[in-house]
């Protein structure tokens, strides 16, 4: 605090938290009372200044995304209406079948940008965008069109088990339905969670001298290749009981249904992989060392993540990181390009001051700095991917003022700072508090999701859950097709905006709900 210049500059420091409270300790220590000139600064700047500043990012964020959301909304809707009006050429307030296929087609043929849509699968979309059951399409109809593109469709009977279709008769016995609703319980789920919490307490005590470093006597026998020691036994049981899990969970659900679930994949690989060690280990070979099978039996301790995969809130917090690494890449380029244009400047300004080359004037200036003495030396901005790595260092915030003062030294203008402050302010202040609002706005969004509505829901037409819709082909919401027997519906989008945060469950519920188009009135 010498001047009105470095006593800003340090209270600006103090605002990062990069100083604190080393920076208030020598006058705490001679007065105790010091401190409320401190706290009180941090109360003000950095408690509430700052978290006004990141609700104020939060609330235009939130309002520059609706907006956008509105206007990708209005613009979809303009172009339908547009393109509805090329087809209906009669002007006659509907578009018929032949027509509505025949743009089947020609997305086919000139559009490689969407997926390929078989003559069954056109089929389904129709009768899906005719919801009034007329055989053609009014103009309100068609403006569900971008929303019906959006689904998938598949056979229910890909999802037929191999006991429902080898041995129907077994499948429909009231003791294997009995059996098939005691696995898809969560009774069933409960009791593997015990197994595997049980596996841990087994593989920790098996591993506890490695685990605090203490030196560890292998049995000479879990190297000779038989199930002759505790462990091993447990090791084996353990194996067999997961084997014995992974099959009638196979068996019950069909490897279609079961292979949906990354938790049962996970769990699969795992099981696989210990029955393959275990095979490995005990048949007759040049390996017999079963400690292969110990770590492997480590990484099956991962599966107690299944534990809080059952928990509501942490499938909200799984579903928010899903949803997020596919929608964050136009933050992550904004980024980017931010951390190039300001490494750029960098290599401009302070490219090749840092060295250690006893010839160069700029070397001796950080002697005896807080930077040489951290070994910071690699941390500078003579090339574009080291200036890349400091700038990561200064959004990470932490011990950035030992980079900022490097830099101070070897330049000896205090003019220097203005480049780490004029990053802090966009990388750190404003893109950060951009990532924070998009991960909250994502998690409201998916806790909605979470706390909306049954999971199950019949239409009339469809039965409905959160992800996915069962109909009948032969009639679609009162239209008529050419198919036969059950298929499955499903959205889904390449691209998070073609989205607009829609709720799966409801839309698919307004697709496959039959209505009155008001054709019939107008005919």
């Amino acid at each position: 605090f010498s001047n009105l210049i470095e006593s800003m500059w340090t209270l600006w420091i103090m605002v990062t938290t990069a100083n604190y409270p080393d920076v208030m300790m020598p006058a705490y220590n001679e007065n105790p009372l010091a401190a409320l000139y401190f706290v009180s600064f941090m109360v003000i700047s950095f408690f509430f200044i700052m978290g006004v500043v990141l609700a104020s990012v939060v609330n235009s964020y939130q309002n520059d995304d609706d907006m956008r959301k509105a206007k990708i909304r209005e613009l979809r809707q303009n172009n339908l209406q547009q393109a509805f009006q090329l087809l209906d050429r009669g002007e006659e307030g509907w578009v018929g079948r032949e027509t509505i296929m025949s743009v089947f087609l020609v997305l086919n043929e000139d559009c490689p940008e969407i997926r390929y849509i078989p003559a069954e699968e056109a089929e389904l979309l129709f009768a899906v965008l005719d919801s009034g059951g007329e055989n053609r399409i009014s103009e309100e109809e068609f403006m569900s069109f971008c929303k019906v593109m959006l689904l998938q469709f598949e056979r229910a009977s890909a999802y037929t088990t191999f006991i429902e279709h080898h041995v129907p008769s077994l499948f429909h016995a009231e003791s294997f339905q009995s059996f098939s609703d005691a696995i898809k319980s969560d009774t069933f789920e409960h009791a593997v969670d015990a197994v595997v919490a049980l596996n841990a307490v087994f593989v920790a005590i098996q591993s506890y001298p490695q685990l605090v470093g203490e030196p560890s006597y292998e049995d000479e026998h879990i190297t000779d290749g038989q199930i002759d020691t505790v462990w091993e036994r447990f090791q084996t049981a353990f194996t067999v009981i997961y084997c014995i899990e992974m099959g009638v969970k196979i068996l019950v659900l069909g490897w279609k249904r079961y292979s949906e679930s990354f938790r049962n994949l996970f769990d699969a690989f795992i099981t696989v992989l210990s029955f393959a060690s275990t095979c490995y280990v005990y048949y007759p070979n040049r390996f017999s060392d079963s400690r292969l099978i110990r770590f492997v039996v480590m990484a099956r301790v991962l599966r107690l993540i299944r534990v809080l995969v059952a928990m509501k809130k942490f499938q909200v917090i799984g579903s928010t990181f899903l949803d997020i690494l596919p929608a964050a890449r136009r933050i992550i380029l904004f980024l980017f390009s931010i951390m190039y244009i300001f490494s750029s400047l960098g290599m401009i300004l302070f490219g090749g001051l840092i060295t250690r080359d006893p010839n160069n004037p700029a070397s001796e200036r950080l002697r005896d700095t807080d930077f040489a003495e951290n070994n910071y030396w690699e941390n500078n901005f003579n090339d574009l991917l080291a200036g890349m790595n400091v700038l990561f260092n200064l959004l990470v915030v932490n011990n950035w003022t030992t980079q900022a003062d490097g830099i101070l030294a070897v330049t000896e203008t205090k003019l220097s700072r203005l480049y780490f402050l004029g990053f802090h302010l966009v990388g750190v202040v404003l893109v950060s508090n951009v990532v924070t609002a998009f991960i909250i706005d994502s998690f409201m969004d998916e806790w909605k999701e979470a706390q909306g509505g049954a999971k199950s829901h019949d239409t009339g037409d469809a039965i409905i859950d959160e992800k996915r819709a069962l109909f009948d082909a032969q009639i679609v919401t009162g239209t008529k097709t050419n198919l036969q027997g059950q298929y499955v519906a499903r959205m889904y989008a390449a691209n998070p905006d073609q989205l607009l945060s829609m709720r799966m469950g409801d839309e698919l519920k307004k697709l496959f709900t039959k209505t009155n188009s008001g054709l019939q009135e107008g005919s």
